[in-house]
């Protein structure tokens, strides 16, 4: 496009976008994977509940903040917004926590837990609730109520948007887990189509959509499964879950305390590595499939009920 054309046809766009949207309160995004992207309704809601009236957040999955406020403007990922922001007054915040270092195969890990980090990069301070949020509707609730008597279970991480091999537990032992507690356990797997299929499981691999995963972890007894976007989406929805860490990070700055998290901590964790190890990843290797029985026996012994909410300063 000639750039006597593109000047004024970037002017139209922005004061037609200026015309429906006005000036932002606060405008922020993060434009990473699913669980980071889970991750902004936390300081979508902070914003909301200190009473800004006008929160623009660019998002590439909509979906997540479907009915959760009314004062936010969902917009796609689309680099003009950041600029027309900027122009209006406000700086875009980016809520990235941490940049990867490829000669280490490292990720920084963030100062306080990546939810706190992410509101403080969102211009929160204060009291801020460490958990994601997402509202389902009635009928979506309603399609989804055959799993009520069932867990959850993802077998891996392998094939998300960064897949981290120092995330994965043994596949082997997740059939161990089934095998042990089936059939007086119903199993229901989600993930992605290409996740190990385990025997004795009602198969939901990708045959639904991010709303209906959700929905289905709503009803559910519990999850197992590991670090990753369905650990946050089980906590958004209420969801108790048993989560096989290892050593790669702690549950303290990635986690949720209302969970069961399985960890070790030998001298070299947490590394923050993503597929480098010169340990043959004894932190996970280390977690039998016997205290994954009892911690899920654990999560199942107690009362379906919303789940205590931690919080801290930011």
């Amino acid at each position: 496009m000639s750039s006597w054309l593109a000047r004024p046809r970037l002017w139209l766009w922005g004061a037609a976008r200026f015309a429906r949207l006005r000036r932002p309160d606060v405008a922020f995004g993060f434009l990473g994977g699913l669980g980071d992207e889970l991750l902004c309704s936390a300081p979508l809601v902070e914003w909301e509940r200190r009473g800004a009236r006008n929160l623009w957040l660019m998002s590439s999955h909509p979906e997540f903040f479907q009915g959760l406020s009314a004062r936010a403007h969902i917009l796609p990922n689309d680099p003009r917004y950041p600029h027309l922001a900027a122009k209006l007054g406000r700086d875009f915040r980016f809520l990235s926590y941490s940049t990867y270092e490829p000669a280490t195969d490292r990720d920084p890990p963030p100062p306080r837990h990546l939810i706190a980090e992410m509101c403080r990069r969102a211009g929160l301070t204060g009291p801020v609730r460490l958990r994601p949020h997402l509202k389902l509707e009635p009928a979506e609730l309603a399609a989804a109520t055959e799993w009520r008597d069932c867990v959850a279970i993802h077998t891996s991480t392998l094939n998300a948007l960064v897949p981290m091999p120092n995330k994965q537990w043994p596949v082997a032992r997740f059939q161990t887990v089934v095998d042990r507690l089936s059939p007086s356990l119903r199993f229901v797997q989600i993930g992605s189509p290409g996740d190990p299929l385990l025997r004795g499981v009602n198969d939901q691999r990708g045959r639904t959509t991010l709303r209906q995963t959700a929905a289905i972890l709503h009803h559910t007894r519990a999850q197992l499964g590991l670090v990753g976007f369905l650990m946050h989406l089980a906590r958004a929805v209420e969801c108790p879950s048993v989560i096989i860490y290892g050593g790669r990070e702690t549950p303290e700055l990635s986690g949720y305390p209302c969970n069961v998290n399985l960890t070790r901590r030998p001298a070299c964790s947490p590394c923050w590595q993503r597929a480098r190890c010169d340990h043959d990843r004894m932190c996970l290797t280390d977690i039998s499939a016997d205290e994954v029985v009892v911690a899920l026996e654990t999560i199942l012994a107690r009362p379906r009920a919303p789940l205590a909410e931690a919080a801290c300063s930011v």
